[in-house]
């Protein structure tokens, strides 16, 4: 699996709303995506929920790398390059990927992001960590916690999605979520895809979903 990222901002008189229906219009389309656990059509609004500006981000939970490989190097993604140029990508590497029920809509995504020491533990940190989302992703409003490592940085990222609208976070940033596909989560890859890549997908969500139930499974 396969953490990204990428986040456009945008100028101070730009009209957020044409972002929302972007999102919307859009994100539908990716709702039979293969390899894809779920992609977030995101938004911040300058002046709400601690936004210094508006923003425009898509966030990806990819279950095969080569299937994120496919879509940059694709025709899905060309509409970004057309519209903001070719953005700069973050990764992580997931250490926990706790979901509950991915069913219901999904209005905001929460990050925080922070350094990690160099004597940090790391074992003892992804049991930490997927026990922690574990808690998050059983709670009433929320959806999924994510959490990735970026190997580069060595910053370690949490990502929550949450049924409630969006609110400021004490710490880190939110998102309102225009859109949120989720193929790989709710079962809506096309079933007319190609079968050996169908099936990938299928046993990736089945990891994924194992993950739910702790520390020990990861």
């Amino acid at each position: 699996m396969l953490i990204k990222q990428y986040e456009h901002r945008l100028p101070f008189d730009y009209n957020i709303d044409q972002i929302r229906a972007r999102g919307r219009e859009r994100g539908a389309k990716w709702d039979d995506a293969q390899g894809l656990a779920f992609k977030a059509f995101a938004l911040r609004e300058r002046g709400k929920h601690g936004a210094p500006h508006h923003a425009y981000t898509s966030i990806y939970l990819w279950l095969a790398e080569d299937a994120a490989a496919d879509f940059v190097t694709g025709p899905r993604f060309q509409p970004v390059l057309d519209s903001f140029g070719r953005p700069t990508i973050r990764t992580w590497l997931p250490i926990s990927v706790q979901i509950g029920d991915v069913h219901r809509h999904a209005l905001a995504i929460y990050k925080h992001e922070f350094e990690l020491d160099e004597r940090t533990d790391l074992v003892a940190l992804r049991k930490s960590e997927a026990i922690r989302a574990d808690s998050l992703a059983g709670q009433p409003n929320n959806i999924a916690a994510i959490v990735g490592i970026d190997v580069t940085t060595w910053k370690l990222v949490r990502f929550e999605i949450s049924a409630a609208p969006l609110s400021e976070p004490e710490v880190g940033i939110g998102y309102e979520i225009a859109y949120l596909a989720a193929p790989g989560w709710r079962g809506t890859t096309a079933a007319d895809g190609d079968a050996a890549e169908h099936t990938q997908t299928k046993r990736a969500v089945k990891t994924s979903a194992a993950l739910m139930n702790g520390g020990s499974r990861i």
